[in-house]
């Protein structure tokens, strides 16, 4: 089926800014070459698909799965990821399989910039793909359950939500574009994904929940986070009973009316920080410092965290799944930060040496959780 994409991938590129005949077909070819062990190194790591409560003790394989992938230089690609999920979450519709293996093999086009590169597309998808297990393993057989299209649509909008990312953030040259990044990277792939098959109505639906990954301005509530937050409360958590309207911005109205378009999201979001906020300490060094890099930052500090922490993620993770996933880890992380922040604020160690790669977190044995 990948060798089928490159006619459709060949057609679509001449409709868009975004993406080289010569660099999907390369992408295309580097995924079939390691499909299958790549498929072989994911199905060997059995917690990502977890639905039961005891999924949320499953940090440590997650932390020393992706660690793996900085320390040899291999990871699974984009594609490989997509087809395991086509079988695991059971994803039968042709126009599903094909516009998710697009939209993989769009994420597997190289960028290397220190944060939002390749690896951050992988580690979306990794944790997506552990919110959207346990997500459904809560809701199974309720209105709340993710179906087929809205799964698909998921892994489509983790697998590009940040195509084609310049490492210059939703400001530029003093002015702030609400959305700048976020809305690229749905256009980039709209050509693609319109050739895949898919409609209007779920285009429509993949950018809002790309949109509502935007989490600038940091602490505002307006941006475009907060009101997916919003929506997410009023539908889920009881504030309908205090507001009878929120007042969406236009571009993100939609989710007042559609409940499933704010699950989903919620859990797109959710995924965009976990690897930041809610696996273990070293982990969230480690990316600290990648972005800091990316931006310019001199150097990453705990004070770095604690604000991310509190502005962007405010110490919580909203949905369910991602409570019983991340939500403890996360307060972990925040009590770490702020002590460190209080006993001197002292900057971390480069990324490439600090203790997320070089192996020195600690683990409680007895519960398999970060200590």
């Amino acid at each position: 089926m990948l060798q089928a994409l490159d006619s459709v991938m060949k057609e679509a590129c001449s409709k868009t800014a975004w993406g080289e005949k010569n660099e999907i077909s390369h992408s295309i070819e580097d995924g079939i070459k390691t499909l299958e062990a790549d498929l072989d190194a994911l199905n060997k790591q059995a917690h990502i698909y977890q639905t039961h409560d005891d999924a949320g003790d499953m940090t440590r394989e997650t932390v020393e799965f992706m660690r793996g992938w900085h320390v040899s230089g291999h990871s699974p690609s984009l594609v490989s990821m997509a087809v395991a999920s086509c079988e695991a979450f059971n994803i039968q519709k042709p126009d599903n399989r094909q516009a998710l293996l697009i939209a993989a093999v769009l994420g597997d086009v190289p960028n290397d910039l220190p944060y939002h590169n390749n690896l951050h597309f992988k580690k979306v998808m990794l944790q997506l793909i552990r919110l959207i297990a346990v997500h459904n393993g809560i809701y199974k057989g309720t209105a709340r359950e993710l179906a087929e299209d809205d799964i698909a649509l998921m892994l489509i909008g983790g697998c590009i939500h940040d195509l084609g990312h310049d490492g210059m953030g939703n400001t530029v040259k003093g002015v702030f574009y609400a959305g700048r990044l976020e809305r690229q990277s749905y256009e980039y792939a709209e050509p693609y994904l319109m050739a895949a098959g898919i409609d209007e109505g779920a285009l429509q639906k993949l950018k809002t929940i790309i949109l509502t990954t935007d989490v600038t301005p940091l602490g505002d509530v307006t941006n475009a986070m907060n009101q997916m937050k919003a929506a997410f409360r009023f539908h889920f958590l009881g504030e309908n009973e205090q507001f009878h309207t929120l007042n969406l911005s236009q571009e993100l109205d939609a989710l007042e009316q559609d409940k499933k378009a704010a699950i989903m999201a919620c859990l797109l979001h959710e995924a965009d920080i976990a690897t930041s906020a809610g696996l273990s300490y070293e982990a969230t060094q480690f990316e600290t410092c990648k972005l800091m890099e990316e931006i310019g930052t001199a150097e990453a500090k705990p004070s770095h965290i604690v604000d991310f922490l509190e502005k962007v993620c405010q110490r919580r993770f909203l949905s369910e799944a991602g409570q019983k996933l991340f939500g403890a880890n996360c307060a972990r992380i925040y009590a770490l930060a702020q002590e460190q922040e209080s006993g001197g604020n002292e900057a971390f160690p480069e990324a490439a040496h600090t203790d997320f790669i070089l192996g020195h977190a600690v683990y409680n044995e007895t519960s398999k959780t970060l200590n």
